[in-house]
Protein backbone atom coordinates (compact mmCIF):
# COMPACT_ATOMS: atom_id res chain seq x y z
CA UNK A 1 0.00 0.00 0.00
CA UNK A 2 2.75 2.45 0.93
CA UNK A 3 4.56 1.71 -2.34
CA UNK A 4 1.43 2.54 -4.35
CA UNK A 5 1.06 5.88 -2.58
CA UNK A 6 4.74 6.67 -3.10
CA UNK A 7 4.49 5.74 -6.79
CA UNK A 8 1.47 8.01 -7.24
CA UNK A 9 3.26 10.88 -5.53
CA UNK A 10 6.34 10.37 -7.75
CA UNK A 11 4.16 10.30 -10.88
CA UNK A 12 2.45 13.53 -9.84
CA UNK A 13 5.83 15.18 -9.17
CA UNK A 14 7.09 14.01 -12.58
CA UNK A 15 4.02 15.52 -14.27
CA UNK A 16 4.70 18.86 -12.57
CA UNK A 17 8.38 18.81 -13.58
CA UNK A 18 7.62 18.00 -17.23
CA UNK A 19 4.87 20.58 -17.65
CA UNK A 20 5.72 22.90 -20.49
CA UNK A 21 4.77 26.40 -19.42
CA UNK A 22 4.74 27.73 -22.97
CA UNK A 23 2.48 25.15 -24.60
CA UNK A 24 0.47 24.12 -21.55
CA UNK A 25 -0.81 27.60 -20.76
CA UNK A 26 -4.24 29.01 -20.14
CA UNK A 27 -3.86 32.27 -22.10
CA UNK A 28 -6.65 31.62 -24.58
CA UNK A 29 -9.10 30.78 -21.82
CA UNK A 30 -9.37 34.36 -20.58
CA UNK A 31 -12.76 35.96 -20.22
CA UNK A 32 -13.89 38.25 -22.96
CA UNK A 33 -15.47 41.54 -21.93
CA UNK A 34 -18.29 42.18 -24.39
CA UNK A 35 -19.90 45.07 -22.55
CA UNK A 36 -20.74 48.21 -24.53
CA UNK A 37 -18.03 50.86 -24.66
CA UNK A 38 -18.91 54.49 -25.08
CA UNK A 39 -16.46 57.09 -26.26
CA UNK A 40 -18.83 60.02 -25.83
CA UNK A 41 -17.77 62.83 -23.57
CA UNK A 42 -19.61 62.84 -20.25
CA UNK A 43 -22.34 65.50 -20.15
CA UNK A 44 -20.94 66.79 -16.81
CA UNK A 45 -17.57 67.59 -18.40
CA UNK A 46 -16.90 71.24 -19.13
CA UNK A 47 -13.94 72.40 -21.17
CA UNK A 48 -11.57 74.78 -19.41
CA UNK A 49 -11.60 78.31 -20.67
CA UNK A 50 -8.68 79.68 -22.63
CA UNK A 51 -7.74 81.93 -19.69
CA UNK A 52 -7.74 78.97 -17.29
CA UNK A 53 -5.47 77.01 -19.61
CA UNK A 54 -3.04 79.93 -19.83
CA UNK A 55 -3.09 80.35 -16.04
CA UNK A 56 -2.36 76.64 -15.55
CA UNK A 57 0.56 76.73 -17.99
CA UNK A 58 1.99 79.82 -16.26
CA UNK A 59 1.72 78.16 -12.85
CA UNK A 60 3.30 74.98 -14.18
CA UNK A 61 6.21 76.94 -15.70
CA UNK A 62 6.75 78.94 -12.49
CA UNK A 63 6.79 75.81 -10.31
CA UNK A 64 9.13 74.03 -12.73
CA UNK A 65 11.51 77.00 -12.67
CA UNK A 66 11.53 77.07 -8.88
CA UNK A 67 12.11 73.33 -8.54
CA UNK A 68 14.62 72.93 -11.38
CA UNK A 69 16.69 75.91 -10.23
CA UNK A 70 17.18 74.27 -6.81
CA UNK A 71 19.73 71.42 -7.02
CA UNK A 72 18.18 69.69 -4.01
CA UNK A 73 14.84 69.22 -5.78
CA UNK A 74 16.09 69.01 -9.36
CA UNK A 75 18.12 65.87 -8.56
CA UNK A 76 14.89 63.85 -8.50
CA UNK A 77 14.43 64.65 -12.21
CA UNK A 78 17.96 63.69 -13.25
CA UNK A 79 18.47 60.11 -14.39
CA UNK A 80 21.25 58.19 -12.63
CA UNK A 81 23.82 55.82 -14.24
CA UNK A 82 21.41 52.85 -14.10
CA UNK A 83 18.86 54.76 -16.16
CA UNK A 84 16.39 55.30 -13.34
CA UNK A 85 15.38 58.27 -11.25
CA UNK A 86 16.11 58.62 -7.52
CA UNK A 87 13.28 57.57 -5.24
CA UNK A 88 11.37 60.28 -3.45
CA UNK A 89 10.46 59.37 0.11
CA UNK A 90 7.71 60.87 2.29
CA UNK A 91 9.91 63.48 3.88
CA UNK A 92 11.14 64.61 0.44
CA UNK A 93 7.56 64.88 -0.82
CA UNK A 94 6.59 67.03 2.16
CA UNK A 95 9.72 69.15 1.80
CA UNK A 96 9.10 69.74 -1.93
CA UNK A 97 5.44 70.57 -1.33
CA UNK A 98 6.30 73.00 1.50
CA UNK A 99 9.03 74.61 -0.60
CA UNK A 100 6.64 75.26 -3.50
CA UNK A 101 3.87 76.60 -1.25
CA UNK A 102 6.28 78.85 0.66
CA UNK A 103 7.97 80.09 -2.53
CA UNK A 104 4.69 80.79 -4.30
CA UNK A 105 1.97 81.63 -1.75
CA UNK A 106 -0.23 83.09 -4.51
CA UNK A 107 -0.54 79.69 -6.24
CA UNK A 108 -3.62 77.72 -5.20
CA UNK A 109 -2.60 74.54 -3.38
CA UNK A 110 -4.73 72.29 -5.61
CA UNK A 111 -2.83 73.48 -8.68
CA UNK A 112 0.50 73.15 -6.84
CA UNK A 113 -0.42 69.60 -5.85
CA UNK A 114 -1.34 68.73 -9.44
CA UNK A 115 1.77 70.27 -10.98
CA UNK A 116 4.17 68.65 -8.49
CA UNK A 117 2.68 65.20 -9.09
CA UNK A 118 3.08 65.65 -12.85
CA UNK A 119 6.63 67.05 -12.64
CA UNK A 120 7.89 64.13 -10.55
CA UNK A 121 5.55 61.58 -12.17
CA UNK A 122 4.06 60.49 -8.85
CA UNK A 123 0.53 59.16 -8.70
CA UNK A 124 -1.73 61.68 -6.93
CA UNK A 125 -2.89 58.94 -4.52
CA UNK A 126 0.66 58.11 -3.43
CA UNK A 127 1.56 61.78 -3.19
CA UNK A 128 -1.51 62.51 -1.06
CA UNK A 129 -0.81 59.53 1.23
CA UNK A 130 2.73 60.80 1.76
CA UNK A 131 1.69 64.31 2.75
CA UNK A 132 1.58 65.31 6.39
CA UNK A 133 -1.81 65.60 8.07
CA UNK A 134 -1.55 69.40 8.03
CA UNK A 135 -1.09 69.47 4.25
CA UNK A 136 -3.88 66.92 3.77
CA UNK A 137 -6.25 69.04 5.85
CA UNK A 138 -5.40 72.19 3.87
CA UNK A 139 -5.88 70.34 0.59
CA UNK A 140 -9.24 68.86 1.60
CA UNK A 141 -10.43 72.24 2.88
CA UNK A 142 -9.49 73.88 -0.41
CA UNK A 143 -11.24 71.14 -2.39
CA UNK A 144 -14.38 71.61 -0.26
CA UNK A 145 -14.25 75.39 -0.67
CA UNK A 146 -14.17 74.98 -4.45
CA UNK A 147 -17.10 72.59 -4.35
CA UNK A 148 -15.28 69.43 -5.42
CA UNK A 149 -16.29 67.50 -2.31
CA UNK A 150 -19.87 68.73 -1.91
CA UNK A 151 -21.50 65.34 -1.44
CA UNK A 152 -18.75 63.84 0.72
CA UNK A 153 -19.55 63.92 4.42
CA UNK A 154 -16.78 61.60 5.61
CA UNK A 155 -14.03 64.19 5.08
CA UNK A 156 -14.43 66.46 8.13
Amino acid sequence: MNEEVENQIEEQEDEVLFRDKIFDNQFEQTELDTSEKSFQIDSNFTEKSFDDKIDEEMIKDQIKNILFSNPRYNRFNVMNEEGSFPKINKSDINEIYRYVLDSMPEVPIIEAFSVITSIYDISPEKFYESLSNTFKTELISELKNRGYLKNRKSLF
